[in-house]
């Protein structure tokens, strides 16, 4: 390759940029692009139930309706049980829940705003053709809900005062009504209340065996009357001491005999 051909090419590219970008800016500009919001309207609704069942991602529920519902829970939702997060698989069966759904609703209307200036070339009715500097037309439907302001000579016009020829800035302005709606989601819940734990009672301790009463003793036997003995007078081997005692007796009776024969005189 030449250095002739490589200046050519370079050149021709050179020419082919810029005949690009001139005619980028001799077409319709946009202006602006802008969403106005409307007022938002909220709604909220709340549903309860108990946990009967989880495995995986899946959640059974019976509604506070009596209704049973399977429900597949996103990995990203989190429960607050008892003031603390959890995900769906520490939910326990017993767990009462309560959502609270909370949908916004705002209207929104996106509004685009474009420029464009050029030479009527030809108008019937509300149909314009604008030849703009690039030599291009382009057509232009005017509807009364989609309107184009016409501006000539800085005076505003309506599309029945455009003329072949003029020079007019049209300026359109599209709206495109739309809602935007954004969900909120709080669940909260009460884990099951735990199960008392069941200990088995004891037996109750034996009773101390009570105190044994003390065995009855036997009564003592009387004991054996012994008699007295008999008196038994000292074997004498002769009748000598008798005869001498019944003497001793008849002293002594005499004796006593005029001792009181004596008291009796002298009274």
């Amino acid at each position: 390759m030449t250095v002739d051909n490589t200046c050519r090419i370079l050149t021709g590219c050179t020419l082919a940029i810029g005949l690009l970008m001139a005619t980028a800016a001799a077409q319709p500009r946009t202006v602006s692009k802008e969403k106005v919001k409307g007022d938002a309207t909220v709604t909220t609704e709340q549903k309860k139930g108990t946990v009967l069942h989880v495995e995986g991602d899946q959640l059974v529920v019976k509604m506070s309706t009596g209704e049973i519902k399977s429900v597949t829970v996103p990995p990203d939702v989190r429960f607050i049980i008892d003031d603390k997060s959890r995900t769906v698989g520490q939910l326990k069966p017993g767990t009462t829940l309560s959502a609270t759904y909370t949908t916004t609703t705002t209207p929104v209307t996106e509004r685009t705003t474009r420029v464009a200036e050029g030479t009527v070339w030809f108008r019937s009715g509300t149909t314009v053709i604008l030849t703009h500097s690039n030599g291009e037309n382009r057509q232009y439907k005017i509807k009364e809900s989609d309107p184009i302001q016409f501006t000539i000579n800085g005076r505003p016009a309506s599309v029945f005062d455009l003329r072949k020829g003029m020079t007019v800035s049209a300026v359109q302005i599209t709206e495109e009504p739309s809602v935007e709606i954004t969900t909120g989601r709080v669940i909260r819940g009460s884990a099951p209340a735990p199960k008392p734990r069941q200990v088995a009672a004891k037996a109750p301790a034996p009773a101390p065996p009570a105190p044994r009463a003390p065995a009855a003793r036997p009564a003592a036997a009387p004991a054996p009357r012994t008699e007295p003995a008999p008196v038994q007078l000292p074997k004498t081997g002769s009748p000598l001491a008798l005869i001498g005692m019944l003497g001793l007796l008849c002293a002594g009776a005499s004796l006593g005999i005029r001792a009181w024969g004596v008291d009796s005189r002298r009274s």
